[in-house]
């Protein structure tokens, strides 16, 4: 069990949605909050709600990251319970996509989480706790026109269960937990809001609800949050926010191992002779 009660919690993406429920969910746990966000105006009202302290930083800079851990080091303590829950989440056809979209998406999705997992985990090993990813659906399902994002997610979710096997059984305890949630409101949808307005770009800020998942139960950031606190606790790997998506994943592995069946029918084929 990850007790969050009494310990220094930080939350990237914190400005809004899951990242504030996050942080509302963790001091009403008991946690010391560090808000995080790339807009600072949002990261400190995160932070006057939950009593917390809020800081600004570019996620996707190794240099602000190292920054922002040593202000925090210096001015709070070491943090240990971090949760990598930044994202952006426009879409484009894959084809279509250009090198400074892919730069940007992999800068804030991926380096992210690599950039907080650097500066933080050497703290969080030393004194024990937990790491939340927050991933996404489209990683376990992906769909048009979300390619690059789930590209992403599938990143970081491939990350996150090869980190939790590195560091099960180590002293003291270090959890891993991967939050992959369903249709949240949040403010993911104007996601471009905060990128460079002249750079070359395809991608576009997606409604959803368009998108197919008018049908689905859109959840609020605080349910979502809460079953990833409930999971953080419990020291669970996974922690999911919509049961009902279950059948597109069994749907998608049925096709796999499908192709593995196939593949073992197939006669074993020998490298011709020489």
């Amino acid at each position: 069990m990850t007790a969050l009660a009494g310990r220094i919690a930080l939350v990237t993406g914190a400005g809004s949605g899951i990242g504030r429920g996050l942080a509302r969910g963790l001091a009403d746990r008991g946690a010391r909050v560090i808000a995080v966000d790339i807009d600072g105006a949002a990261a400190e009202e995160t932070a006057a709600l939950v009593g917390g302290i809020g800081m600004a930083c570019d996620l996707a800079s190794g240099d602000a990251v190292r920054a922002l851990a040593a202000r925090v080091e210096r001015e709070v303590g070491t943090v240990t319970v971090l949760c990598c829950n930044a994202g952006v989440g426009p879409g484009a056809p894959v084809a279509d996509m250009t090198e400074d979209d892919w730069t940007w998406l992999l800068g804030v999705n991926v380096w992210g989480v690599i950039h907080p997992l650097r500066a933080f985990l050497p703290g969080i090993r030393r004194e024990g706790g937990h790491v939340l990813v927050t991933s996404s659906m489209a990683a376990f399902a992906p769909n048009p026109p979300l390619g690059g994002y789930a590209a992403t997610k599938a990143a970081v979710t491939a990350m996150s269960e090869v980190l939790a096997a590195e560091l099960a059984g180590s002293e003291p305890a270090v959890g891993v937990t991967l939050l992959s949630p369903g249709p949240t409101r949040s403010a993911i949808g104007t996601s471009q809001r905060h990128r460079d307005a002249d750079s070359e770009a395809r991608l576009v800020d997606i409604d959803l609800e368009r998108q197919g998942y008018d049908w689905i139960r859109w959840r609020d950031p605080a349910e979502v949050a809460a079953s990833a606190l409930d999971a953080i606790e419990a020291d669970e790997l996974y922690a999911f926010s919509h049961p009902e998506l279950v059948d597109r994943v069994t749907a998608r592995n049925a096709r796999i191992v499908e192709a593995f069946a196939r593949a073992a029918s197939q006669p074993t084929r020998r490298p011709p002779s020489t």
